[in-house]
């Protein structure tokens, strides 16, 4: 985590804290308030609502921090940016289920507003939709950056969509991560 000053970090808490009960609806939000100035604290409250151990938490409290920063391809302000809106419904998919898909998607939408939404492309498919071996493969082509793929095996579809949602959430940090640390 950044050096804060005592006065950035009380702005930095303030925008964090509706990312944290986003990511982990389960915390107390009356505890959440009451840590303001402890990131150790913090750490403690995430870890003990989710069970995570404390690094686990700590990396993930880091990653939200990670997509505060500017990572996008352009100056910003310069195209809007990409969102689930791009997303196309492939094999298994039929149109009057996107609402459905974009509901059990919706939390990429803040790693993707990242990106330009004209340069990004999405894709969702379920092969053997039904069936024991049902797949769930999601696909995101971002720019600057290689082509990424999350799958998931849940028989459940709903359930297979968030594991991939989460997979590819994880790709796209794991992806801007390891270019801040080539700069």
């Amino acid at each position: 985590m950044p050096s804060l000053t005592p006065d950035l970090w009380a702005d930095h808490y303030k925008r964090l804290r509706p990312y944290v009960l986003e990511e982990w609806p389960d915390v107390d939000e009356g505890r959440l308030g009451a840590i303001v100035g402890d990131f150790e604290a913090l750490v403690g409250l995430v870890s003990r609502t989710t069970g995570y151990s404390e690094e686990l938490a700590r990396q993930q409290l880091l990653a939200i921090d990670v997509d505060e920063e500017d990572v996008s391809t352009g100056p910003a302000g310069e195209e809007p940016p990409a969102s689930l809106d791009q997303l196309r419904l492939a094999q298994g998919f039929a149109a009057d289920e996107r609402d459905m898909v974009v509901r059990h998607l919706e939390k990429l939408n803040r790693r993707l507003r990242k990106f330009s939404a004209e340069a990004t492309e999405l894709e969702v498919s379920v092969n053997q939709r039904g069936e024991t071996n049902q797949e769930v493969v999601l696909e995101a082509w971002l720019p600057k950056f290689p082509h990424m793929v999350a799958t998931s095996g849940e028989p459940e579809l709903k359930t297979a969509l968030r594991e991939a949602r989460d997979r590819m959430w994880r790709q796209i940090d794991d992806a801007v991560n390891r270019r801040k640390e080539l700069r």
